[in-house]
Order: structure tokens, then sequence, then C-alpha cells
């Protein structure tokens, strides 16, 4: 019978997954946006920057229309509570892998993918992107050239 408070008092989950379990307190000025930009942690004025600006600029999105949050490569975001907040409709990875929000499903890359009522696009890093004028080509063919100029 000693074993049984062991057993109960050992932890299930380690605390770094244990986040995609927790409520976050739901933000009130949120509202539905167009699309949830999700990239690694760029500096102000970096090349990175001028390039995400760039791409937005293509996609014809504006400051109202997006959500940008970045991510170091450590932390961890539970998309539960990012859909209940946001909405959105699109959802761009620059760099971030989609277990960093708490799922488990394989996304074609450079591609629009259906995922919970979003349409995904996941792709490389920023400074990735800059030095790899093919992926680069591919993500606006294949993802975002279809997700926001052909629909508009």
């Amino acid at each position: 019978m000693t074993d049984t408070s062991t057993i109960i008092n050992t932890p299930i989950i380690n605390p770094e997954t244990d986040i995609f379990w927790q409520n976050e307190q739901r933000s009130s000025s949120v509202s539905n946006i167009e699309t949830l930009i999700i990239t690694n942690k760029i500096e102000a004025d970096s090349p990175e920057e001028i390039q995400l600006n760039k791409i937005l600029e293509a996609c014809k999105l504006n400051k109202e229309s997006y959500v940008l949050m970045q991510l170091d490569a450590a932390d961890k975001k539970a998309w539960h509570t990012l859909k209940a907040n946001y909405h959105p409709q699109a959802v761009i990875l620059f760099g971030v892998h989609p277990q960093q929000l708490g799922i488990a499903a394989l996304f074609r890359f450079n591609y629009y993918n259906n995922y919970d009522g979003a349409k995904w696009i996941p792709t490389l890093s920023l400074s990735e992107l800059e030095q790899n004028a093919q992926a680069k080509k591919d993500l606006w063919v294949n993802a975002l050239k279809p997700t926001f100029v052909d629909n508009n």
C-alpha cells in the first residue's frame, strides 16, 4: 500500500509540455484577424524584418489584418489559446515548428495546409529564406500567392 502514494504523486506530464493544457487569460481587445504570423525573434531594422515587410506587402496584408508573434526556439504557445484569442483564417510559420504550438501534425513545407479551420503555411526562417531563392519562390508560388493574392 505504500506504493500508491508514490504513483499518485508522480508527475505525468513534464512542465514543458504542460503549457499546452494551461488556459491563458483571453484578451478582450483581440478579435478575428485574417492572418497570424509566427516567426523566430527578429531584430528591428534587420534584413529579416525588411524581408518580412516585403512579404507582407506582396501579400497585400495591412497592419490591421494580421498579428505578428515572435518566439524563441524554446518558447511554446498553445494553439487552442491562439485560436480562441485570434480566430485566424491563415497561419504563417517562419522557422517555427508546429510542435512549439502543441500540434502533432505533418504539414507540407512551402504549401498551404488546411488544419483546424485555418490555412497553415510552414516555411524556413526569414534568415534562411533570404539565402535560399528557390525556397522563397516555392513559398510564393505554392502558398502565399494562392492564399492571399489569387483569393482577392
